[in-house]
């Protein structure tokens, strides 16, 4: 056809109505006998928030299930015309969920935990690849090196800090168990990360916490030790920072440990 539209052109006033409504490609779709442009619009409209529903439901199997279909659905949806997906790839679509519950539902504070915490799950699932330190390294320190060594973390490490007891119902739902209800909890940090191809998980001590935060902040090991004798006696801070340490290197948390 002669004067048929770019593609392009095309495709980007398309994807301008399944995004925002906009109805300027109306007067470029053909109606039928069956249906006029805009209810064949509409087929295409819903079933691309439908799509987008599929991927929250994929990305917050326990939300699902601890709500129900019906609010999830609606959930969903506020959702979709609250944060328009922005990204090629749907995998990041469902970014701000939580987010998005603690506005809209303020009073669901621990529904919100619930949605951060599975979305941590899943970056730490999809976290690039990284070498991990072997246990034999501690044995090769030079001991006036441990003062400026700095600890890097696997890429997969992620550290959440809930107000409920939101692991508990992953750990139902794993475990093919009742959830239990959720609610509120006094503020725990919480340790995530990716051993074996599995996603693992475990409540911090606030010791062990300001020591990763540490870590995380760049700070080199003698550092971190100073930040620890706010809580341990100075003559146990290095043996315990030490253990610390051997722990996070079992757990296949440490990627490599650099000298200045």
């Amino acid at each position: 056809m002669k004067n048929a539209p770019l593609l392009a052109p095309l495709q980007q006033r398309l994807q301008a109505h399944l995004l925002a409504g906009d109805a300027d490609i109306e007067a470029l779709i053909v109606a039928d006998d069956i249906a006029d442009a805009s209810a064949r619009l509409d087929v295409y409209a819903q079933a691309y928030r439908l799509r987008l529903l599929d991927v929250l439901r994929s990305d917050y199997p326990v939300l699902l299930a601890r709500i129900g279909a019906a609010k999830f659905a609606a959930l969903g949806r506020s959702y979709i015309d609250a944060h328009p997906s922005d990204t090629p790839s749907v995998r990041w679509f469902g970014r701000h969920l939580a987010e998005h519950l603690r506005i809209a539902q303020p009073s669901q504070r621990a529904l919100a935990d619930l949605a951060a915490f599975e979305w941590s799950q899943g970056e730490v699932f999809d976290a690039p690849d990284a070498p991990v330190l072997k246990l034999e390294a501690m044995a090769y320190i030079a001991a006036e090196a441990w003062g400026e060594m700095r600890v890097i973390l696997h890429p997969a490490v992620r550290l959440l800090t809930l107000a409920s007891n939101a692991p508990a119902l992953v750990s139902a739902q794993i475990k093919a168990k009742p959830l239990p209800r959720i609610k509120t909890a006094a503020p725990q940090t919480w340790l995530l990360w990716r051993r074996d191809y599995l996603i693992h998980w475990r409540a911090l001590g606030v010791e062990e916490c300001a020591a990763l935060e540490a870590v995380r902040a760049d700070l080199g090991f003698g550092d971190i030790c100073e930040r620890l004798c706010e809580w341990i006696a100075p003559e146990q801070v290095a043996i315990t920072a030490a253990g610390m340490l051997k722990r996070w290197i079992s757990d296949e948390l440490i990627s490599e440990l650099e000298f200045n």
